[in-house]
């Protein structure tokens, strides 16, 4: 266990910890934080807990009633977020969790106001940001001139359907572009800022997965306010081999940037500047989850973090939205998307109708606006 700059570490809780994502986290818990307890309702879970030493609960209102703790990771599916977080700020207790921030961005402006009202912090493990050459990218943009189109593919190598919880829509409520296409949403937002609208089409490899309302591929087309840029995002889990780049083009030179490597180019093709770090992806991991506890009293770093994960949670509801208006012939109607009060770090509009509910339900029941393509 670790203690942050001299600081006692926050006593903590795990929620979720038996699965593939909680697994990877709970080491990382157990050095920056002082466990008090771990909720998990599977065997697996409670053989882990007796392993360790600590008390297990099936619950997170079973934890809050037998231990006192400051902080909770959540790692469970995207279905049980909302709730476990809307609980866990109500009794004054930090969030850290998987991503996505929220389902919806009437969820996320909840949360936010949650996090707000209690004077606490739930900040989303998304990873990029903590990346050297992502880093190395967003710091040297301006040396490409004015940015006026991007690329962002991302591509995994499953041979298989999807399985698990994320091949259940209940559970899941979402496919590809909920899941990898969060972490690619938060780095363009983190780029470029909020499109003014978007169109997007979902495809599957697998009619189990049509049938089942979970695209395993999403391209979206991004359009900017000035009307001078856009952009497109393609994120699938099937292809032959697993890729991540970001290519984007300026009015002086060019972008390339992959999770190992970044470079810059003249227009002409010159190297201006490059990165290949050999950082492992632990240290990422790492170097992220330690700087969240750190952090969790900072209420400026805490503001936009919140901005951050709340604009790209209304971008990934209007991407759905796009893309649940496409006709069986047509194109997909282009949904406007761009920046509300609140993207600068204040707290979001209290209005009952300021974003998308779930529509993914009920398509018809956005609040997105649809303008021509």
């Amino acid at each position: 266990m670790s203690a942050v700059r001299g600081r006692k570490p926050p006593r903590s809780i795990a929620v979720g910890f038996a699965g593939k994502q909680g697994r990877e986290y709970l080491p990382l818990l157990m050095k920056y934080s002082r466990p008090v307890g771990l909720v998990e309702s599977s065997a697996e879970g409670e053989e882990t807990a007796r392993r360790l030493g600590l008390p297990h609960f099936d619950s997170v209102e079973s934890a809050l009633r037998a231990v006192d703790f400051d902080l909770a990771l959540i790692t469970v599916p995207h279905s049980a977020h909302y709730a476990m977080c809307e609980l866990l700020l109500g009794s004054g207790k930090h969030v850290i969790k998987e991503k996505p921030f929220a389902i919806t961005e009437r969820d996320a402006e909840s949360l936010t106001r949650l996090a707000v009202a209690n004077d606490r912090s739930v900040y989303t493990l998304v990873q990029r940001s903590f990346v050297a050459t992502f880093d190395f990218a967003r710091r040297h943009l301006p040396q490409i001139g004015r940015p006026y189109w991007f690329a962002y593919d991302y591509h995994l190598d499953l041979p298989e359907p999807t399985c698990g919880w994320r091949a259940d829509y209940a559970r899941a409520l979402g496919g590809v572009m909920l899941d990898m296409g969060y972490h690619v949403i938060d780095v363009i937002n983190a780029y470029f800022g909020m499109p003014a609208s978007v169109q997007s089409t979902f495809l599957h490899c697998y009619e189990e997965m049509r049938l089942r309302r979970l695209e395993d591929l999403a391209s979206v087309q991004l359009y900017y306010p000035s009307g001078s840029m856009a952009g497109t995002v393609t994120v699938s889990r099937h292809y032959h081999e697993k890729t991540e780049r970001l290519t984007v083009l300026g009015a002086e030179g060019t972008f390339r940037v992959e999770p190992g490597s970044a470079e810059l180019r003249s227009r002409r093709g010159e190297y201006i500047d490059r990165l290949s770090p050999q950082t492992p992806k632990g240290a990422v991991v790492e170097a992220m989850f330690s700087h969240y506890v750190r952090h969790l009293d900072d209420r400026e770093y805490r503001a936009a973090h919140l901005a951050r994960q709340r604009s790209t949670v209304r971008l990934i509801d209007g991407i759905y939205a796009s893309g649940a208006g496409r006709t069986a012939c047509g194109a997909p109607p282009a949904v406007t998307v761009g920046p509300r009060p609140g993207d600068d770090g204040a707290e979001p509009s209290t209005d009952p109708n300021g974003g998308p509910e779930r529509w993914r339900t009920d398509p018809t029941n956005s609040h997105c606006s649809v303008v021509s393509p």
